[in-house]
């Protein structure tokens, strides 16, 4: 067995045995399947020979690990309760599942945790952690498993951040600053999201450095960069009174000798000048300590929560009501019109102003709320518009024309249990666009028949804060062009005490159309609708 201990002499006492069948396979010609059969077995006896010595031997331990892969715990970082109020700040304290460290000044409030590898791959982002090195989980290796090491390796480490601004003008916080301090002398610093608005390290830049050059690397890399640029957190938006910001921050991962971790926010910035330049800032530290991660104890988060001092409506188990809706699936609808003739010729080619105002709504939607929405277009008389939870009707620079029997298709949605969405998706000032469609709203009311009323929706209702609380209809395109005869509500139908229909006259489906980063909040209110359709609304009994 000595001869185990050598791999040159392995290898030669391999072909030493193998050799003798070899000659004789040359010398019987006559018995040719034999030979193969003879030929395929010392083959793969070899091949099988060669891997045990391999091995066995030591001599590669990617080898070795394919075999025998090492037995490892793994380890996250949790909240340290005996650092916590290290400055003697009582503004600290933990969450109520002591998953979290909050930092509550009253005026704000802000909340770290900590996100291991596996939440981010099995809660967080599962659909895109399923494919090994090609998966878009642009935070973790997903589920490749690296043959030198025998295990999956953390590629960065990630801290989920809460702001709410309850009493302050505006906040802010750039991510670049904040950085991590280890027991160790490490200190690392934050990533920024894309390289040219980066002033050090972007992931942008790091998976730039690692990206092939085929077609399917190009889509691998859009798919992480789209992730990013949805879930990282960036210095470009302040938090207004009353708002709130949720996002990742990301760092270089750490030794696994570390046992301690301190994550400071250098210039949290929390207040601004008369010249709209930061004038007040804090130092923010939160403690983490290295403890065993115990899988069976964490549970999927709620990726459609926040908070901001007052809890998201919660169902009888303390559950968020947005969170009863992970993983459904359903449909949104957007109704199909025709246009009002002009010169005697029907004019159709405006119906879809913006046509990709809810393909980026539902691909928000699926990165938020965790939902299988899809979308389909029906005309206003479709019968397919009965099984709808939230149908949209966006109208163009044309009038658009409903005959009686369409109207009753649009007021079956709203027996049925669902939601009617109405929003402008150009401004021409050739009709009253915001008068017709109320009118809209009093025909549909009146097919309900009693308990209607038409009123601006309160913005304490449900669809400002069902998921994310907004404090009011959002900025509108009509603020941003400084419309004319703007209207800072939504107008809304109520049917037994229930919004069922809204009538915006903002232009939401044109910010929709060209998500910018910076104008998050206004499909916050398209999840907020949704949410609210699905989980509020039933059919008339």
């Amino acid at each position: 067995m000595n001869r185990f201990n050598d791999f040159a002499t392995d290898v030669f006492w391999v072909r030493s045995y193998v050799q003798p069948m070899e000659i004789q396979r040359k010398s019987d010609g006559e018995n040719s399947v034999l030979t193969g059969s003879r030929s395929l077995c010392s083959s793969l006896f070899m091949i099988g020979a060669v891997a045990v010595l391999l091995t066995l031997g030591g001599c590669d331990r990617a080898y070795r690990y394919m075999f025998f892969p090492p037995e490892r715990v793994e380890y996250t970082l949790a909240p340290d309760p005996s650092l916590m109020h290290l400055g003697n700040d009582t503004c600290y304290y933990l969450s109520r599942d002591s998953s979290s460290i909050v930092y509550d000044r009253r005026t704000f409030k802000v909340e770290v945790k900590v996100l291991s590898d596996y939440q981010l791959n099995s809660f967080e982002f599962p659909d895109d952690s399923k494919d090994g090195d090609r998966s878009a989980n642009p935070f973790t290796f997903a589920n490749w498993v690296d043959p030198k090491l025998g295990y999956t390796p953390s590629r960065f480490s990630v801290f989920k951040i809460s702001i709410f601004n309850y009493t302050s003008s505006k906040l802010n916080f750039d991510p670049e600053l904040s950085f991590l301090t280890t027991d160790r002398g490490d200190i690392l610093s934050g990533y920024g999201r894309e390289e040219k608005s980066s002033r050090g390290q972007s992931i942008e830049a790091y998976y730039k450095k690692r990206k092939g050059s085929s077609g399917v690397d190009n889509e691998v890399f859009e798919r992480r960069m789209g992730i990013v640029r949805q879930t990282v957190l960036y210095l470009g938006r302040p938090i207004y009174q009353g708002d709130s910001r949720e996002g990742l921050t990301a760092y270089d991962p750490m030794d696994e000798s570390v046992e301690k971790v301190k994550l400071v926010i250098k210039n949290f910035i929390t207040a601004y000048d008369e010249n709209n330049e930061p004038g007040g800032f804090f130092d923010l530290q939160f403690y983490f300590k290295r403890v065993p991660l115990l899988k069976e104890r964490l549970k999927p988060a709620l990726a459609a929560r926040a908070d901001t001092g007052k809890s998201a409506t919660p169902s009888s188990d303390g559950v968020t009501i947005a969170g009863t809706i992970r993983d459904a699936a359903f449909e949104l609808h957007q109704i199909r019109y025709r246009l009002e003739a002009e010169e005697g010729t029907a004019t159709q080619q405006d119906w879809n102003a913006k046509p990709n105002a809810l393909t980026s709504l539902i691909a928000f939607l699926k990165d938020s709320l965790k939902v299988r929405a899809s979308l389909k277009v029906s005309p206003a008389d479709s019968p397919e518009l009965q099984n709808a939870k939230v149908a949209f009707l966006f109208v163009g620079p044309l009038k658009p024309t409903f005959v009686d029997a369409e109207v009753s298709s649009l007021t079956s949605i709203i027996r049925r249990g669902g939601f009617l969405f109405i929003d402008n998706s150009a401004f021409s000032s050739g009709y009253q666009y915001f008068d017709l469609m109320v009118a809209l709203l009093q025909n549909i009311g009146s097919k309900l028949g009693r308990q209607v009323r038409l009123m601006p929706v309160p913005n304490d209702h449900q669809i400002y804060n069902i998921w994310r609380r907004l404090p009011g209809p959002p900025e509108g395109r009509d603020d941003i062009e400084n419309m004319p005869d703007k209207r800072n509500f939504l107008q809304g139908l109520f049917w037994q005490e229930k919004l069922v229909a809204v009538v915006s006259s903002k232009g939401y489906s044109m910010i929709w159309d060209q998500p910018d980063p910076a104008q998050i909040q206004q499909f916050v209110l398209g999840a907020n609708v949704v949410t609210y359709a699905v989980t509020s609304l039933r059919p008339e009994q």
